[in-house]
């Protein structure tokens, strides 16, 4: 077998795909790869409303303290 034939064929689909699974343990894999997903999207959303908060609260200590936004030099 040529070896570019076998790096090429790894590429093209993955183990699973390649089995020709079905039923259960392409219920699985499904529902492993949404919940992978979900957990993604979860931690990605907090980092983001972290930010938000932050960037809140700079805001609003900047207006309540005077010349907490600026540098005497």
């Amino acid at each position: 077998m040529n070896p570019i034939q076998l790096i090429d064929s790894f590429i093209l689909a993955c183990p699973m795909c390649m089995s020709g699974a079905s039923g259960k343990s392409l219920m699985a894999a499904n529902s492993a790869i949404g919940l992978m997903l979900v957990v993604l999207f979860a931690v990605l959303a907090s980092f983001l409303s972290f930010i938000i908060y932050l960037a809140k609260r700079a805001r609003r200590y900047a207006d309540e303290v005077p010349g907490a936004g600026t540098r005497e030099p």
